[in-house]
């Protein structure tokens, strides 16, 4: 009847399944064929995989042990916190003629915990409705800037003036940030190795000491350029009640235009602030202390933060610290692993280390996977044979209508 609806699919090949379809028919020679075929793929690729991995140079230092009575406490720094862990490279040309990748390392820390990992603000990190180009001072709402979703390390009470001090960057994941600061010298010249040379703001060149903070090149570039930004001078001139947390020089705030009082003027922090320590207090131009609501204790664009900030799968794991370009290190050569150690781990007891590795087409040294790969290989190469022997041996007329059974 027309103008009656009905829910009758139209006639189509689509709606009434008449499209043409490929059923391929699995013949012995078509899969004796395709775990040969495996087999070789997958055993070249072991292989492949099992050489470069075998040219890999490595060496891993724990110092954790060593350096437990250089163990910074959290509201002081030592005078003569400095441990030296010597190390000695062996006697390989890959030493010189790689770029060496350099590792920290820990055991038995859980990033994967669902609160640990839910306890970040992405909308703070990036900057979201924060104004960080502008000189815009933020109002007193942590719901509108992301803090809130942190839900915890988000905040702490100054008593100095009783007013609520919002933490930049908040979250158990930032607050956590592996902070030992790792040297490589010569033992016997006492050179330095120059592995964060690229850094134009850092003054500690000059002196052949390595930049301790900001380094160049560990962490992945869309993190960068999408998931993390740093405020304007002006935006932390009118929004950072504090600047820098314990150590300024390890804190990522190493723009020169942050200490020519252009903008502010900074002092240190006197008094009991809310917090084990605030560093600088910022103050306008005038000398009187600004009105910030943050305490802006690390600079979210250090590569270092943005490589912490990407959570480990499982409790032992290695981060990238830095990049040795080609040339630098020395075979055969003893070497001092210089570690200022504030990172405590003997409260979940946890330990620390120190890598050195040269790298492949895999990264560092993965003996697992070619072996995957081999026996995979393997295993498809056995099945073969085995199915080739069975029909040489007996083989099966495809669509015998004497294999039919109606009983």
């Amino acid at each position: 009847m027309a103008g009656v609806s009905t829910n009758r699919p139209s006639d189509s090949a689509f709606k009434q399944q008449r499209l043409r379809a490929w059923q391929p028919i699995l013949t012995p020679p078509a899969v004796i064929g395709s775990l040969g075929a495996v087999a070789v793929v997958f055993i070249a690729v072991g292989a492949a995989i099992m050489s470069a991995s075998s040219g890999v140079v490595s060496i891993d230092v724990r110092y954790d042990e060593l350096c437990k009575s250089y163990l910074e406490p959290p509201d002081r720094t030592l005078t003569n916190g400095t441990c030296i862990v010597p190390f000695e490279l062996e006697d390989d040309d890959k030493w010189e003629d790689s770029e060496i990748n350099a590792y920290y390392g820990l055991n038995s820390f859980h990033q994967n915990h669902r609160r640990y990992v839910a306890s970040r603000s992405a909308h703070q990190l990036v900057g979201t409705s924060m104004s960080l180009d502008s000189d815009t001072r933020m109002a007193s709402d942590p719901s509108s800037h992301g803090v809130t979703d942190c839900k915890y390390e988000m905040s702490n009470l100054d008593p100095s003036d009783d007013k609520e001090v919002y933490t930049y960057p908040c979250g158990l994941i930032a607050w956590s940030v592996f902070n030992d600061t790792l040297l490589i010298r010569e033992k016997v010249s006492g050179q330095y190795v120059m592995w964060n040379d690229g850094n134009p703001n850092c003054g500690s060149h000059a002196g052949g000491v390595p930049c301790t903070t900001n380094p160049t090149g560990i962490a992945w570039e869309s993190d960068l350029d999408k998931k993390f930004k740093s405020p304007s001078v002006g935006w932390i001139a009118a929004n950072c009640k504090y600047l820098g947390g314990k150590n300024m020089a390890t804190s990522g705030f190493i723009d020169p235009t942050i200490y020519d009082s252009s903008k502010m003027i900074l002092r240190q922090a006197t008094g009991n602030c809310g917090q084990h320590s605030c560093g600088m207090r910022v103050h306008k131009l005038d000398g009187t202390p600004n009105e910030g609501i943050y305490n802006c204790w690390h600079n979210t664009t250090d590569e270092d933060l943005v490589v912490w900030m990407r959570v480990a799968a499982l409790p032992t794991f290695k981060k990238l610290y830095r990049r040795i370009p080609k040339g630098l290190l020395k075979k055969g050569t003893q070497y001092e692993l210089l570690v200022q150690n504030r990172f405590p781990t003997a409260s979940f007891g946890g330990t620390k280390s120190f890598h050195l590795s040269s790298g492949t087409f895999v990264g560092g040294r993965n003996d697992f996977l070619g072996y995957a790969y081999i026996l995979v290989g393997a295993l498809c190469a056995v099945f073969a044979l085995v199915f080739l022997g069975k029909h040489l041996m007996s083989p099966r007329i495809m669509g015998d209508p004497r294999y039919l059974h109606w009983k």
